[in-house]
């Protein structure tokens, strides 16, 4: 994912380039504007609410507006420049930071706020929350946990998944095989190639560790950490040991070239496609490995939100609490999207009336309502600030840093830029 400029002109570049997100030309008393990534098919349960809503609520005219998702932190940049802004944005919530900083978010009403405190998980409302406010309703979520191969493990002779990093290392070399030529076939474990395969991944064993990736305020790291260091020690020596490479990614966990790799639920639609009939026998989730503590992992999440520069902010407002509000049947119109698109999300009540029971998705389900699944930071410029991560993560993996001298390079430059948002 992109993370817009803070440079000027290169906003008025992108001003003039792009009309994503145009002002709409209709004429109604109150017209509220909606932008999102998802497209028409994707948004279809929420197209037949705003339908029911304009019937309930004459007068009122809802208009759905698609932008790319690549692209969306900048294109609502640059429709702020040029005064087209919708009314109502769904936002990834590591964006918030800068545009809380750029004036573009609202305060929810007090309404909106008991709302979100009462029917959502801690781990989403804080995903939500910024220097202590909340600034949206949280949609679609995303959690990571251990994904592993039952019948490679079984091979090896393993009827359980690890449940310390060291049993974890331990049944990925007797999984992995190589060929003649020493290269892997079948791999112990599996990371990269993105960057939410590297950071994501360190952040939630970090969480797992018991140990939160940034302090409280969100001016510091904790790559320092003795248990982050050993992580990203134990992480490197996977690459050392040879149960892993660079020419394996997660992609070969569909495709039974991985036997274990740290994913999110998302991964669920991809996998079934690829093993069908066998997807139950073959996938399986457990806790992310740790020595002795409680269960942790990150979790990353979407809201809902709505522009400061809205003409139409009560109306807004009260619109987005009647699409995440329960509806007869037990889901919301936010929730019955999600449960289409088989994505999870923050409203417990929605979690509720979803069929979440199975046996792959009750582990993610587990770690929400536990509150075992901890907010990613949002923290300042948080994609520049994983992309510096991830450089010194990989040099790791190749032997090039000892973890500790990379997490404390890290720790430097992303220290650094944590310090620009108080300048």
């Amino acid at each position: 994912m992109t993370i817009a400029t803070r440079r000027s002109s290169a906003l008025v570049a992108a001003l003039l380039a792009s009309s994503a997100l145009a002002a709409p030309a209709l004429a109604a008393d109150k017209t509220i504007t909606i932008a999102t990534h998802y497209n028409q098919e994707q948004m279809a349960p929420l197209l037949a609410c705003f339908n029911q809503y304009e019937a309930e609520n004459p007068g009122t005219k809802i208009v759905f507006q698609q932008a790319s998702y690549r692209d969306f932190l900048q294109t609502i940049m640059t429709a702020r420049v040029g005064g087209t802004s919708p009314d109502i944005y769904n936002i990834y919530s590591i964006w918030a930071p800068q545009l809380i900083d750029s004036g573009t978010l609202a305060e929810p009403p007090a309404d909106v706020v008991d709302f979100v405190n009462e029917n959502y998980g801690k781990g989403s409302v804080d995903a939500a929350t910024i220097d202590g406010t909340l600034y949206g309703i949280p949609t679609e979520l995303s959690v990571y946990q251990l994904f592993y191969n039952k019948k490679l493990l079984a091979e090896a002779g393993y009827d359980a998944p690890p449940a310390t990093w060291d049993e974890l290392a331990e049944i990925a070399a007797k999984v992995t095989k190589k060929n003649d030529q020493g290269n892997i076939t079948v791999a112990g474990y599996a990371y990269g190639p993105t960057v939410a395969n590297a950071v994501h991944v360190f952040y939630s064993q970090m969480y797992a560790a018991g140990v939160a990736p940034y302090s409280d305020d969100f001016r510091k790291t904790n790559f320092l950490d003795p248990r982050a260091i050993t992580i990203l020690e134990r992480q490197g020596k996977l690459f050392a040991d040879g149960s892993t490479s660079n020419s394996v990614t997660t992609d070969s966990f569909a495709s039974s070239g991985a036997a274990m790799a740290i994913m999110a639920n998302w991964q669920k639609q991809s996998l079934i496609d690829a093993y069908g009939d066998e997807f139950e026998a073959t996938v399986g989730i457990a806790p992310i490995p740790d020595d002795g503590a409680k269960p942790g992992t990150m979790l990353y999440s979407f809201l809902w939100a709505v522009d400061s520069a809205s003409k139409v902010q009560d109306e807004s407002w009260a619109l987005l609490k009647w699409l995440n509000s329960p509806r007869e049947g037990g889901l919301s119109c936010t929730g019955q999207m999600l449960n289409d698109l088989g994505a999870l999300t923050g409203n417990l009540g929605d979690l509720a009336a979803m069929e979440t029971g199975d046996f792959f998705t009750k582990p993610f389900v587990d770690a929400i309502e536990s509150g075992a699944a901890k907010s990613q930071p949002n923290v300042w410029q948080a994609s520049e600030d994983d992309r510096i991560l991830r450089s010194y993560i990989e040099q790791v993996w190749a032997g090039q840093m000892s973890a500790k001298d990379a997490l404390t390079a890290a720790d430097s430059e992303v220290t650094a830029i944590l310090a620009e948002q108080d300048n």
